[in-house]
C-alpha cells in the first residue's frame, strides 16, 4: 500500500475528519524527500549539491532550486529527517561546488547548470534573481550550522558577488539589471550581448537589496531600494502594491525567507500585509472567473508560474498592471505558499484536493498544478525545485517560523535591515 493511499483511507474512513497537522507534515516530509532524491549527492561528482530545475529534465540543474535545497537541509536537520552531521556534510559539499566549480560572472551564477559538471547550460543568462535565491539559501545555512567550514565558504561566496557590476542609473534612479549574457545569440538577448532588462517594478527581487546592502555604500544601497516602483491598485478598498502580471510567486519568493511580519520597510510598508492582500486577491479573482474555468472556485485557486497543459506558463490575477494571463491552471504550490498569510483558505484547498482530486498527490506530496478546464482534465506529473522549495519554506514558517527566524537574525540580513532603515513592527 502506498503512503498516499494509506493516508487517504484514514481520512475517508471517518467522514468529516481531516488531520491538517498530519497533512502539513506529510507535505513537508515529501518536499524534503524530493530534494534528497533530486539533488546530486554523488560525492565524486564535480556538481555535488546541485538540484534539478524540474523532474522533466534530470540533466538540468537550477541555481535557484539549489538555493532552496540549501534551506531544505536546515529544515531536514531541524526535523530529524537528516542528522545534523549529514545535513552539514551535504551543505559543505554544495557550498564548495558553488564557490569553486559552478559557472559565474563576477559572482552571479548561470541560471541553469549541468547536473554532472556544474558548468553553464548552453548560452543561458547569468541571472541576478536566481543568484539571489541561491544566496538566500547560503545565508540561511551559514546562520544555522555552527560548522566553521560552512561559514567560511558562505562568506567567500557572498563577498565575491560584485553588486556594482549590475547597477546603473536612469532618470535619477539607481536600478539593478536583471541579467547578463556575454553571447549575442544567448538566452534573452535581443541585439547586442550584455545586460538584460532591469528591476524597476515591485516583484520578487526584494531580497537583492538586502544582500547588496552590506556590500555597497549605504547611500547607494538605500537609493537602489527606493528605485523600484511601488505600483498600487485597490483591492477591497485597500491599497495593494502589485507586480505587473499578478503572479503569486512574485509576492512569495523574498517573503519565504525574510520575516516581513516583524519588520516594516523605511517607508512604513508592511510587506506581510501586502502579500496577505495579494493572496486574497488571487483567490477572489479565481472565484469571479469560476464560470469560465472549471478549476477555479473558493477551494481551488492560485494563479502563478509553473507546469500547465500548454508547457511552462506564467499566469496571474488582477489587480495588476497588464491584463493577466490565465488558462484554468491552478498552481498548487503557490496556493500552499499562501499558508502563513491566509491559513484557513489554504488549508481548505489542501483538504479539498486530497478528498476530491487524489491525482494531485504523489510520493513527494502535491504535484505542481492541475487544470479541469481542458478536455480531458489535466493533472501535472511534474515537480519544479523552486516551486516545491517555496511551499516547503512557507509551510515550515507557518508551523515553526524556523526559516524566517534563522535568516532574518543572520548577520548580513541584520546589517542590511539597519542600512536600509527597516524598523521592527513592535
Amino acid at each position: 500500500m502506498t503512503r498516499h493511499s494509506s493516508y487517504r483511507e484514514i481520512y475517508l474512513a471517518v467522514p468529516g475528519l481531516m488531520d491538517t497537522s498530519l497533512l502539513l507534515r506529510r507535505e513537508i516530509e515529501g518536499s524534503l524527500r524530493f530534494f534528497l532524491d533530486h539533488t546530486n549527492l554523488n560525492p565524486h561528482s564535480p556538481a555535488f549539491g546541485l538540484t534539478v530545475d524540474s523532474t522533466k529534465d534530470p540533466a538540468l540543474a537550477s541555481i535557484a532550486a539549489s538555493g532552496f535545497a540549501l534551506t531544505a537541509w536546515v529544515i531536514a536537520a531541524e526535523r530529524g529527517l537528516l542528522s545534523k552531521q549529514q545535513a552539514q556534510n551535504i551543505t559543505r559539499g554544495a557550498l564548495y561546488t558553488l564557490l569553486h566549480r559552478a559557472s559565474h560572472q563576477r559572482g552571479f551564477f548561470a541560471h541553469f547548470l549541468r547536473m554532472d559538471t556544474a558548468q553553464r547550460w548552453g548560452k543561458c543568462e547569468y541571472s541576478t534573481i536566481d543568484t539571489a535565491l541561491c544566496l538566500n539559501g547560503v545565508i540561511t545555512a551559514a546562520a544555522y550550522f555552527t560548522d566553521p567550514a560552512i561559514r567560511d565558504l558562505a562568506a567567500q561566496m557572498l563577498e565575491r558577488v560584485d553588486w556594482r557590476f549590475i547597477v546603473f542609473e536612469e532618470n535619477g534612479q539607481a536600478l539593478f539589471h536583471m541579467a547578463y549574457n556575454p553571447d549575442s545569440d544567448g538566452d534573452y538577448v535581443t541585439g547586442e550581448a550584455g545586460f538584460i532588462s532591469r528591476w524597476d517594478m515591485a516583484a520578487e527581487q526584494k531580497m537583492m537589496y538586502l544582500q547588496a546592502a552590506s556590500r555597497l555604500d549605504p547611500h547607494l544601497a538605500r537609493r537602489l531600494y527606493a528605485g523600484f516602483r511601488r505600483d498600487t491598485r485597490p483591492f477591497n478598498g485597500q491599497p495593494l502594491i502589485v507586480n505587473p502580471g499578478g503572479a503569486l510567486f512574485a509576492y512569495h519568493f523574498s517573503e519565504a525567507w525574510l520575516d516581513t511580519a516583524r519588520w516594516l520597510d523605511p517607508d512604513g510598508i508592511n510587506w506581510f500585509e501586502n502579500t496577505r492582500r495579494a493572496c486574497l486577491a488571487n483567490r477572489q479573482f479565481c472565484i469571479e472567473h469560476a464560470a469560465q474555468y472549471k478549476t477555479y472556485h473558493a477551494r481551488s485557486w492560485g494563479l502563478s508560474a509553473g507546469d500547465s497543459p500548454f508547457g511552462y506558463e506564467v499566469a496571474g490575477s488582477e489587480p495588476c498592471l497588464i491584463p493577466p494571463h490565465h488558462t484554468g491552471t491552478v498552481s498548487i504550490y503557490s496556493a500552499l505558499s499562501c499558508l502563513p498569510f491566509i491559513p484557513q483558505e489554504t488549508l481548505e484547498m489542501m483538504e479539498y484536493l486530497i478528498a476530491e482530486h487524489p491525482q494531485t498527490w504523489g510520493e513527494y506530496g502535491f504535484f505542481d498544478s492541475y487544470n479541469l478546464a481542458v478536455n480531458p482534465p489535466w493533472y501535472s506529473r511534474s515537480l519544479y525545485g523552486i516551486d516545491k522549495g517555496c511551499s516547503l519554506l512557507m509551510l515550515e514558517n507557518h508551523l515553526t517560523r524556523l526559516v524566517w527566524e534563522v535568516y532574518t537574525a543572520s548577520e548580513p540580513i541584520q546589517t542590511a535591515l539597519k542600512v536600509l532603515r527597516f524598523t521592527p513592527t513592535s
